[in-house]
């Protein structure tokens, strides 16, 4: 499995900051998981809420930080538009495609956001979040269509059924939130890629 820090290290230090990501690494993540928006002046700026002005961290900020140190799973945000999820989506698949880092993707609740970075980088693994129990087979079929890499399901709606059928289709399994040690030894017995926590040091590695 791999050890995945949800928002670098929530648990540990104030989440979405180099601070954050600092401690991931020191806690031996394989990854860590971000959340990025479009600003309207067209910045990738790093924040789980609609960015404030004080938010001036940069997607760009983190990549040069963790490339060569752990991969990065970036969560497209966005608020009410579907548009604007295409647009988000865009920019990042464009900048990932100009940077070429080897183990950064993106994720993202919507549809738009991943269908934008595939046209804009078609090269960029994609993962798609869900917190809810969508019919399975459907959901492959979305995950075969859009040439998915992965899902990312809400720990609620973590089956070994869904597991072995997104294994069946070639897709990643990696959960979020999973802080509880008896819950991420149940899901390592199903066979989930990866899991995402504000401790990751909880995680087993291999």
């Amino acid at each position: 499995m791999r050890r995945i820090g949800h928002r670098g290290a929530k648990g540990h230090a104030p989440d979405n900051t180099i601070e954050s990501f600092e401690k991931a690494q020191a806690l031996g993540c394989d990854e860590v998981e971000t959340d990025v928006w479009l600003t309207d002046d067209g910045r990738l700026l790093i924040s789980h809420d609609r960015p404030r002005p004080e938010h001036k961290l940069t997607l760009e900020e983190v990549l040069d930080f963790c490339r060569g140190k752990m991969g990065v799973n970036v969560e497209l945000k966005c608020e009410m538009s579907e548009k604007g999820a295409q647009q988000t989506g865009g920019q990042v698949g464009k900048l990932l495609a100009e940077r070429k880092d080897p183990d950064v993707y993106v994720s993202s609740f919507w549809w738009g956001a991943l269908e934008g970075c595939r046209v804009a980088g078609p090269s960029a693994r994609r993962a798609f979040i869900f917190a809810d129990s969508p019919d399975r087979s459907s959901l492959m079929e979305s995950a075969r269509g859009m040439r998915l890499w992965a899902l990312h399901p809400n720990r609620t709606y973590v089956t070994p059924e869904m597991v072995k059928a997104a294994h069946a289709t070639g897709v990643k399994v990696n959960v979020w939130t999973v802080n509880e040690p008896r819950e991420i030894a149940l899901f390592g017995e199903w066979g989930v890629d990866g899991i995402m926590s504000d401790f990751p040091e909880r995680i087993p590695k291999g």
